[in-house]
């Protein structure tokens, strides 16, 4: 399905595509995003401080900076405590490098798989969209970035590809920092059942946040040229909910085109194929 060109506008934001039902396009209502404000917490924390800038430089820098700074000032003997404050600065480095680490590799959220519960399969109306907030890779035209608990909407053309449209908002952090403009705007994920490797029901926690939520690991192409297309990637894109009635509903549309053998978490023991 070839759908409409995305032009860009100069300040770095993208209008949505219309929906696409076969070969037409159907105007479709406004819809308000929801709230993506999820409680403070570490994971949340660190999150905003790589993402929103100060002065054209990612907070995280100038945490890392100023680390760095303090700990050769000390450690030039001419401050007292030299070593312990010196010591001290090169272990909150070394501890944040690897907390780091450790978050951007799960998307800074935290999956718990659940029993499966076994949804009768019903394909989604193509003018219903299901609000969300999804954690993944989105990708706009040749652009792709990695984005947490982004506010959006889980919709299903009648060709029987799912589609993502999420919002990165023009918002401020600590009052003083804000988001790279060149990244506000609208972000998408397109995937269709043949690429859907399995899909897990269960709960997603972002900081001290905790929705129901659908984890689907498919395979993604991403074209990051005009001719180039990269090689076929495994992908997971973690779908929190707002409700769990919501949760059910996007897993029956998703059933309505896969085997059982991908619908549960084949590596957890609290979750079990469907009848």
């Amino acid at each position: 399905m070839k759908l409409p060109e995305i032009k860009p506008s100069l300040n770095g934001k993208h209008e949505a595509p219309p929906p696409v039902s076969g070969a037409f396009a159907v105007p479709s209502p406004r819809s308000a995003f929801p709230e993506d404000s999820p409680r403070l917490a570490l994971a949340t924390l660190l999150y905003n401080v790589s993402h929103y800038q100060l002065a054209g430089a990612p907070l995280l820098n100038w945490v890392r900076w100023t680390l760095l700074l303090v700990a050769i000032l000390w450690a030039t003997g001419w401050l007292p405590g030299r070593w312990w404050v010196t010591g001290l600065c090169a272990c909150l480095l070394m501890a944040l490098f690897a907390l780091l680490h450790h978050l951007r590799r799960r998307d800074f959220v935290a999956f718990h798989p659940l029993p499966w519960p076994s949804p009768q399969p019903k394909p989604l109306n193509v003018a219903q969209k299901i609000p969300l907030h999804a954690t993944g890779l989105f990708s706009v035209e040749t652009k792709a970035q990695r984005y947490t608990w982004l506010p959006g909407f889980y919709r299903t053309f009648a060709t029987r590809e799912h589609a993502l449209l999420c919002q990165v908002a023009d918002r401020k952090f600590l009052a003083v920092n804000r988001w790279p403009e060149t990244e506000v705007g609208l972000w998408y994920v397109f995937f269709v059942p043949d690429d859907v490797q399995a899909i897990r029901w269960g709960e997603l926690r972002f900081g001290k946040t905790v929705r129901p939520a659908v984890a689907i690991t498919y395979q993604l192409a991403l074209k990051t040229g005009k001719k180039r297309i990269d090689q076929p990637r495994t992908e997971t894109l973690y779908l929190a909910v707002q409700q769990v009635a919501d949760g059910y509903t996007l897993l029956a549309d998703l059933a309505y085109d896969l085997p059982a053998n991908v619908l549960y978490n084949p590596d957890s023991s609290l979750s079990s194929p469907p009848a």
